[in-house]
């Protein structure tokens, strides 16, 4: 009935490379002497952490005012950081996605000679909402790509870097639909630790776009809601989840976390009609007798049945997060949302669109009015995605909550 998505946030990674002495830095290089795989097997480990410490330490200004004022997150902080690391010639972008790679030119000409079968090198800074960065030295030759993983960390307000791991790309491809650059390590069958895959945008996007996607979707997300995986709109409901709903924007209304617990048990609560309603009706056009119909609500003691997920229905991790690429504003005074998932997982083609229907309300506020999906149901892979079990459905299951 009700659904909830539980996404992981994506995280991901950056590629690097070292200039040769007396070189001109420009981010990238063709090997002449030696293939590119040798020369980065036979590198100085130590002389690449040693330039990651000093790339650092030419932003240490920058890191020190953001950490005095905590706001190391925030995308003026890390867009100053990319700033200050773009000086160096190398590509740079945000783990984030949020901002426009800097320098991608560097990573278009390192893709073309993966393409060719030519032996090149390049370097990308992935900036990471900590201050620091990931750091990939990346070596093509005759198409494939060997990575050279290390990441720039703080410690007691001084740069430490490490590697982290190589590995040969199993996937290397640079979509010129989306944008994105995939890069895949491969893992063994039933590893349970980080992903493979990771995708980075190398294409700029238009601010307006990333504004609204900032504003709209990246909120609600498809991590904790069914909210943008089903269709629905003000005259029909369909499987929209009011209970996440509850959950995701609790905090928005009330400037606090949510204090209804969950655990690996399933837990029930009956919450005030009045401050249940008022989370919802903020983002929701819905008149009460319509929420009351889609929700358990107990009218002896003007309460809805409120129920948590548990571990028999918490659900998977899912690496995909959604991006606007089109909107229009309507005469109605709504904004219609084209969006498209970016899938970090198994397969990147295995991604959905949505379209979004906003009202920006006059207070500043905005309320959702409807969405649609637009993939084929045989496109989209939602396995990750896990029903909340009813009430009803634990006691029969389990005995009782």
């Amino acid at each position: 009935m009700k659904k909830r998505v539980i996404v992981s946030v994506l995280i991901t990674v950056l590629l690097c490379g070292c200039v040769p002495d007396g070189e001109e830095k420009s981010g990238y290089a063709y090997s002449e002497d030696k293939s590119a795989a040798e020369s980065a097997g036979t590198s100085d480990e130590s002389g690449t952490l040693d330039e990651s410490v000093q790339l650092a330490e030419g932003y240490l200004e920058i890191y020190n005012e953001a950490a005095a004022g905590d706001s190391l997150d925030s995308l003026e902080t890390i867009g100053r950081i990319m700033e200050a690391l773009g000086e160096s010639g190398y590509p740079v972008v945000d783990t984030g996605n949020q901002i426009d790679m800097i320098h991608p030119e560097v990573i278009r000409e390192f893709a073309a000679a993966v393409e060719k079968g030519d032996a090149a090198k390049t370097v990308l800074l992935l900036v990471t909402d900590d201050g620091g960065f990931v750091r990939y030295d990346l070596a093509a030759e005759k198409g494939t790509v060997q990575v050279d993983r290390s990441r720039l960390d703080w410690e007691e307000g001084q740069p430490c870097a490490e590697k982290v791991d190589s590995f040969e790309a199993n996937t290397w491809k640079l979509d010129e639909e989306s944008g994105y650059i995939y890069i895949e390590k491969e893992q063994p069958a039933g590893y349970d630790g980080p992903i493979g895959y990771t995708a980075i945008r190398v294409e700029p996007l238009d601010e307006k776009l990333r504004e609204l996607n900032r504003r709209y979707i990246l909120p609600a997300g498809y991590r904790h809601t069914n909210l943008f995986l089903t269709d629905w709109d003000a005259e029909n409901y369909g499987d929209l989840d009011f209970y996440d709903l509850f959950e995701v924007f609790y905090s928005s209304e009330y400037g606090k976390a949510i204090p209804y617990e969950s655990d690996f048990e399933k837990r029930t609560y009956e919450v005030p009609a009045e401050e249940f309603e008022n989370v919802i009706t903020e983002f929701i056009n819905i008149d009460t007798e319509t929420l009351r119909s889609y929700t358990f609500y107990d009218s002896d003691s003007s309460a809805y049945i409120y129920y948590t997920r548990c571990r028999e229905d918490w659900g998977y991790p899912c690496f995909v997060t959604p991006e606007v690429r089109e909107y229009e504003e309507m005469d109605d005074g709504t904004i219609r949302l084209l969006v498209r998932s970016v899938s970090q997982k198994d397969d990147p083609e295995e991604t959905f669109s949505h379209e979004v229907t906003v009202r920006p309300l006059s207070d500043g506020g905005y309320q959702y009015v409807s969405n649609h999906i637009l993939s084929e149901e045989e496109e989209r892979d939602l396995s990750w995605y896990a029903e909340r079990m009813t009430v009803r459905e634990w006691e029969e299951e389990y005995g009782g909550a």
